[in-house]
């Protein structure tokens, strides 16, 4: 990939950040991924197993506010869903906690037979069954968002006669002293997704916010057909379409045959190029704190270049150790035992999403990003993942992403439609006023950089 970091939008950790320039840039570009292992194999030479990662020593664990409620019958979870369970403490030192009551009535209108219902983890797990559940509306992205200082502000299932038709987990933001919820990924669709249904949704959970908490301004949340009621995004950028890499073929060979010709000879050139420059390619999940942080000076060698700001290694390190290797998972290019570059990959079930990557200059010279990209992706065909999304292309929408779009095009002979994210104003007249106050901050800058010019 380009040499940049990865989208930060619906899925970037810090959507709060004031300006949409100063994360545009922090968004689609590089991609790698991570988890430790004792083994590092030549470039281009992707390992035929997953080296047993050393789990990190610092795991958040995930917050205790929800209860579990008794196991339904007949329902398969799938199994990568599961957040860890802690020890189990002495029932006469602890008793189960109760199952969860829900504070609020179901929520309903005359008009539609669809409601809208409060629960906990489990019980949104077992609703979404097999489904595809992208990783920022499992419960292990509750642990993240938590050790992040944003908790989770609640799990709703949108049901039709009591059976599940979408469900959506939102996150308490903070921006400029304003609250607002993220639900990043969501709300994730069982059923039919129509205009109708999406706009009903939006309907239901403005007036559960009303009801439970007045000072949030508005909800963050992803739509497929556009509305009068969403706005576009007063901070960070979004996209709505992307580049997936197909691992369904498992085997690179086979994965190369459905690339367009131009990425196939790509991967083939990177390949041989890093491997006669003597890079090694390794899945380094587990490595210590200090070990990470020579990792980050790469982003920051991105950033410099790229234009853009990135996070603070913090970021990157909690995002890694609290959601786990079953959730995250790092790749790393070295040439001389000196890393040059880096892809933070995030997976859920049988998908992976390419979420942050850095490149060194040096690494243009010996095509370390696209070396790293390809090993990763035959890496985790190999390991029985179905696609690595490759986050972000331009669109109309967002024409921004053209250029980061052109590097990625070359791995999947389509594009992808996606959800993009939008702004529901819950309290219309604040919102207009954090709009108006916006864009007088972006005049503001955009003067001050003409007469540094």
């Amino acid at each position: 990939m380009p040499e940049n970091e990865n989208m930060p939008d619906s899925t970037t950790p810090d959507a709060a950040t004031d300006s949409p320039t100063d994360s545009a840039t922090d968004s689609a570009t590089d991609s790698m991924t991570d988890s430790t292992s004792d083994a590092k194999v030549e470039a281009g030479a992707p390992a035929p197993q997953k080296a047993q990662a050393t789990q990190p020593k610092n795991n958040k664990g995930r917050k205790g506010g929800e209860s579990e409620q008794p196991k339904q019958p007949e329902q398969k979870v799938d199994p990568t869903d599961k957040p860890a369970q802690p020890a189990r403490a002495d029932k006469a030192d602890k008793p189960k906690a109760p199952r969860l009551t829900h504070p609020e009535p179901v929520h309903s209108t005359p008009d539609r037979s669809e409601t809208l219902r409060r629960v906990d983890g489990r019980e949104m797990r077992l609703a979404v069954g097999n489904s595809h559940f992208p990783v920022e509306q499992t419960e292990a992205w509750e642990r993240f968002e938590e050790a992040m200082g944003r908790p989770l502000w609640g799990r709703y299932l949108y049901e039709d006669e009591g059976k599940p038709v979408a469900a959506i987990a939102l996150y308490r933001y903070e921006m400029g002293g304003q609250t607002f919820l993220w639900a990043k990924h969501g709300p994730v669709w069982l059923k039919e997704q129509s205009p109708e249904r999406e706009a009903h949704l939006r309907r239901l959970l403005r007036s559960v916010v009303k009801e439970r908490d007045r000072s949030v301004r508005f909800i963050r949340m992803h739509a497929r057909y556009r509305d009068t009621d969403l706005r576009e995004l007063l901070s960070t950028i979004t996209y709505d379409r992307t580049y997936v890499i197909d691992l369904v073929p498992k085997t690179p060979e086979k994965i190369a045959a459905v690339m367009p010709k131009d990425g196939r000879r790509a991967v083939k050139r990177a390949e041989r190029v890093a491997r006669e420059a003597g890079c090694t390619i390794s899945d380094e999940t587990g490595l210590s704190r200090e070990e990470f942080d020579q990792v980050y000076e790469v982003l920051r060698e991105t950033a410099e270049r790229d234009g853009f700001k990135p996070h603070d290694a913090e970021v990157y390190w909690t995002m890694l150790t609290s959601l786990g290797e079953k959730n995250a998972r790092l790749f790393v290019l070295r040439k001389d035992g000196v890393p040059h570059a880096w892809d933070l990959i995030l997976t859920s079930g049988k998908d992976a999403v390419a979420y942050y990557g850095a490149s060194s200059n040096e690494s243009r010279t010996f095509r370390g990003a696209e070396a790293l990209d390809w090993w990763a992706a035959c890496t985790l065909a190999q390991e029985g993942y179905r696609g690595l999304d490759l986050m972000g292309a331009g669109s109309t929408r967002v024409p921004s992403l053209y250029t980061v779009g052109q590097y990625k095009k070359r791995y999947a002979q389509h594009v992808t439609e996606v959800d993009g994210a939008w702004d529901v104003p819950v309290s219309r007249v604040i919102y207009s006023g954090m709009s108006a106050a916006k864009r007088l901050r972006d005049a503001l800058r955009a003067r001050r950089g003409s007469r540094e010019d």
